[in-house]
């Protein structure tokens, strides 16, 4: 009887079934939170790659060094900060032309339309370049008439 006293007085501890998994709801909602974001970002990084090139090889011979520098000019106007290195993920050139006008200057009177595109290849923005400036038209969704 002794022995039968000494077992029970021991203080047994029992874990309550909803002590230690309290806490899994929770870490489940944020692993599955972190993880939707992750793949999110990157495959909307990654899908203006896979969808769209940038456009030089589509562009005739004699003009594909003015595309060169047009893509080159219209990276440069994007130089925010945030469009940098988050919005603007890609940028193709649509096309270059020449026009005969009087402040064409030394470049032969060439005119090219270069397009940013931000994630899941979404248009961003555009930029006119003419010679070696250019001017950004943040005008996405343009009305036909």
């Amino acid at each position: 009887m002794a022995m039968a006293r000494a077992r029970c007085s021991t203080p047994m501890r029992k874990q309550s079934p909803f002590g230690r998994s309290r806490w899994r709801p929770w870490l489940l909602l944020l692993g599955i939170s972190v993880a939707w974001k992750v793949l999110v970002l990157t495959l909307g990084a990654a899908v203006p790659r896979w969808l769209i090139d940038d456009g030089l090889e589509h562009i005739p011979a004699a003009m594909q060094p003015y595309a060169s520098q047009a893509r080159a000019t219209a990276l440069a106007l994007w130089d925010r900060p945030i469009e940098r290195t988050g919005i603007v993920r890609l940028v193709r050139v649509v096309s270059v032309d020449r026009v005969v006008s009087a402040d064409a200057g030394g470049c032969g009177g060439k005119t090219a339309r270069v397009r940013a595109y931000t994630f899941f290849a979404i248009p961003y923005s555009e930029v006119r370049t003419v010679c070696d400036r250019g001017v950004v038209e943040y005008r996405v969704f343009r009305r036909h008439r």
